[in-house]
């Protein structure tokens, strides 16, 4: 009976980061970092780089038992950078090693496949790529070498070179080591995290912000979170939301802030003062000034919203055009070009759908027009603003702002949180 493979070492690799040059190692060790965090839990682990790789072992090599591997997997799937990862055999970078490797490790894996397919008739493949070009042996020649050999394992076995064969038996060559592996699974891919300057997000209930949030974070930023409700117009369940879309996007990025602020009062003074068919409009130039306020204050270097073009009526080009004129400051929308069903696939994947499709109110919601402009003439924006006191109104939201700590649950008025 064959045992389970005794993996020893995990090879992570990055596809974009390895086209940064001579700046690459920035990258890299921002990557190092984030498994670092992630696996704090493991003693003795030791996360390291080689050429064109990352690798993970414990000092002594080490094997990883099936709950690590568990447990590992899931984490490195919240590692932006991390293209793919395996879980490797070492062996000495000599042929006799790697066929020894390949040989007391590939029959638990072929008795595996054959219990999940119920066939004993199989496909294979052998993969060898060498970064040690010294190596003895042509590529081609260990690639033979090694489908002679798991050929004896199974007789019923066909060779199939597309992607789609049943097995396939990895093999990386380096100068003092070699890899045997039998799977990639996915990483998030993009660029590490911390390897741009930070955003501030401004994060709704619904879909779309939050996946303009992971968008982003996938270039390599960290995002911060600034939601709006309408308390005791919005339900408590309106800021928990927000909350729980903010926790699960941290696990992609470590912890970061989510700030909340009541709109009530402002809204109410712009629908009083102001044309109801501009009133969300207005609304998101005021929601705009105070995230540009709390960004600068949070050193965040742009802002970050969930918008599509033509989504809704304030999305249209012209629309767009009016809100972002409030602001001096840059305004990142990753989704600007996505339609629906593409922002719903990723927000299945990045596990914020099923918290998104909860119906609550959010404070776009209160009061809003009954028959929303999508084409204001910018003149006419500004002038009904002229009768506003704009500073005061952005003050007054500002003030009604706190910080939510995501661990204890504990808020801290926005003044209090800056004046330290």
């Amino acid at each position: 009976m064959n045992i389970r493979p005794n993996y020893n070492i995990i090879l992570c690799r990055y596809s974009e980061v390895a086209l940064k040059g001579n700046n690459r190692w920035r990258f890299e060790q921002k990557m190092i970092d984030r498994i670092n965090r992630l696996l704090n839990k493991f003693s003795n682990l030791k996360v390291k780089k080689i050429r064109g790789r990352i690798v993970i072992h414990y000092n002594n090599y080490g094997t990883f038992t099936p709950e690590e591997i568990k447990i590992i997997s899931e984490a490195l799937t919240f590692v932006f950078g991390l293209d793919t990862f395996s879980f490797a055999i070492r062996a000495i970078s000599t042929i006799e090693s790697i066929r020894k490797v390949v040989n007391d490790n590939s029959g638990s894996i072929i008795d595996e496949t054959i219990k999940d397919r119920k066939t004993d008739v199989l496909t294979y493949r052998i993969r060898v790529k060498r970064t040690y070009k010294p190596f003895p042996m042509p590529t081609k020649d260990v690639e033979i070498d090694l489908a002679e050999l798991v050929y004896t394992k199974n007789k019923a076995f066909s060779v199939n070179l597309s992607n789609n064969a049943d097995i396939t038996v990895y093999c990386e060559i380096h100068k003092d080591e070699a890899f045997i592996f039998f799977d990639k699974q996915k990483g998030a891919a993009g660029l590490p995290s911390g390897s741009n300057p930070p955003v501030l997000t401004l994060l709704s209930g619904g879909f779309d912000s939050s996946v303009a949030a992971y968008m982003i974070m996938k270039r390599g930023v960290f995002s911060d979170f600034l939601t709006f409700h309408s308390h005791p117009f919005t339900p408590p369940a309106t800021i928990e939301k927000a909350k729980r879309l903010a926790k699960v996007l941290n696990k992609y990025q470590g912890s970061r802030r989510l700030f909340a602020c009541n709109l009530l009062e402002v809204q109410k003074i712009i629908c009083a003062d102001t044309f109801e068919t501009f009133r969300t409009i207005l609304y998101r130039r005021f929601m705009f000034r105070l995230a540009e306020r709390i960004a600068h204050k949070n050193e965040n270097k742009a802002l970050v919203t969930g918008e599509s073009v033509g989504q809704v009526a304030s999305q249209t080009i012209v629309n767009l055009a009016n809100i972002d004129n409030a602001i001096d400051m840059l305004v990142l929308r990753p989704l600007i070009g996505m339609d629906k069903i593409e922002i719903l696939r990723i927000a299945e994947k990045i596990d914020t759908f099923n918290i998104s499709k909860e119906q609550v109110p959010d404070s776009c919601t209160v009061f809003s027009p009954s028959n929303p402009s999508t084409g204001a003439p910018r003149k006419m924006i500004v002038n009904g603003e002229k009768r506003l006191d704009i500073d005061a109104l952005v003050d007054m939201a500002y003030n009604s702002t706190v910080m939510i700590d995501l661990e204890t649950n504990k808020e801290v008025p926005i003044n209090e949180l800056f004046e330290k």
